[in-house]
């Protein structure tokens, strides 16, 4: 079983934690826990990140501290539901394990199946969903996903340059191939290989511009830069491409690593046409207005969902200042068959512990301001 598993934990559950570590390497998985892999003088925080970005699975061991306890394992369980969004409907990503009886969090209850590891065969369950997912890792990398027209291969650039300030570059991108829709398929292979040709040069740290006093050690991934970008596929169907970027980055001596959105939408008809928001909406003003007020309302209820109490004060001006109605704020979103997902970034309506954000507005809800012919129009249920 080759499978990078990342384990998030509380820190007081750690003795508990490091016995599942090593039943997973006794299953033949990788995995990945921040006391066993962390080396001295390493930026943990980056190191986590790069670690959470580059997992097949993640495991959520979840007791009464660790859902009660808000900052870094609270977001690495937010962060690892609004990265099922981009996966397929059947992929295994977030396992949750119960380490003892708790009141799972809505936001995780509501979406995937867990598993109280005190009851007799949980383990058997366990062992049982690490297979499947390894199984649909290995066809998906061997044979690509079918979705729609297309079958869509992940590709990789990867680049680690040890100066002063090095660099260590993971860059993943789509390769699509299609029998009804060949010239699309190399054409939006040539834009997101492109794409990911430029990242990886980009983020080089450049030779000349160096800072031996600064990182004495350039064997230290603290005088290392890092950029790790992951794709996922929203929606599919012979007419409209919908895919988003999830993008870590890392300066060399920061506190933290951060991370932002791109997303990608694509109308494709008899040639392949760049989708903008202001493509789907008979007054863009008007809907802008609409929109944020329909994404604070789902970012409070989110907040309830996963802090167990409403926003205050505090909570509500983030809200108003990242979503407030100004169309740079909503400048990452996905298109699916029946509503929009608007992207918030880390920082943008919230506080960097509570990771990322994101909020589903319905057609339904828009339907005074869509073009009756919109692009909206072009979605249909592949994906």
């Amino acid at each position: 079983m080759s499978l990078n598993v990342f384990i998030s934990y509380a820190k007081e559950d750690r003795d508990q934690a490091l016995q599942y570590y090593n039943l997973l390497v006794q299953e033949g998985a990788s995995p990945w826990m921040d006391v066993m892999k962390l080396l001295p003088g390493q930026n943990w925080d980056a190191e986590i990140e790069k670690a959470f970005s580059n997992a097949n699975v993640v495991v959520l061991l979840l007791s009464k501290r660790s859902i009660s306890k808000r900052g870094f394992v609270q977001r690495e369980a937010n962060d690892a539901i609004e990265r099922l969004r981009y996966k397929q409907p059947t992929d295994i990503y977030v396992i949750p394990l119960l380490l003892e009886p708790c009141d799972v969090p809505s936001h995780i209850a509501g979406r995937l199946q867990y598993v109280d590891l005190s009851t007799a065969g949980a383990w058997d369950q366990v062992r049982a969903s690490l297979k499947l997912a390894a199984e649909q890792q290995s066809i998906e990398l061997a044979h690509g996903l079918n979705i729609g027209p297309f079958r869509v291969f992940t590709e990789r650039f990867e680049d680690r340059w040890e100066g002063a300030p090095g660099h260590d570059i993971k860059i993943e991108y789509p390769r699509f191939e299609s029998i009804s829709r060949p010239e699309l398929a190399r054409e939006l292979t040539l834009l997101f290989g492109g794409r990911a040709s430029r990242a990886l040069i980009e983020s080089r740290q450049e030779p000349w511009d160096q800072s031996p006093d600064l990182f004495p050690d350039v064997h230290s991934s603290t005088a290392m830069n890092g950029r790790w970008d992951d794709f996922g596929i929203v929606h599919i169907s012979d007419r409209l491409l919908s895919l988003t970027y999830d993008v870590g980055w890392y300066g060399a001596g920061a506190a933290h690593p951060n991370s932002y959105f791109e997303t990608y939408n694509f109308a494709l008809l008899d040639r392949m046409y760049v989708l903008t928001l202001g493509d789907f909406f008979t007054d863009l003003n008007a809907a802008i207005k609409r929109i944020s007020e329909l994404c604070i309302a789902e970012l409070c209820r989110d907040y309830w969902s996963r802090l167990g109490e409403k926003p205050d004060e505090l909570a509500m001006k983030s809200f108003h200042d990242g979503a407030g109605e100004n169309l740079e704020n909503f400048a990452a979103f996905t298109v699916s068959p029946d509503h929009f997902t608007f992207l918030f970034a880390p920082y943008q309506v919230a506080a960097y512990a509570l990771g990322r954000w994101s909020a589903e507005v319905s057609f339904y809800d828009l339907l005074d301001v869509l073009k009756p012919n919109g692009p909206h129009t072009l979605v249909s249920a592949y994906i």
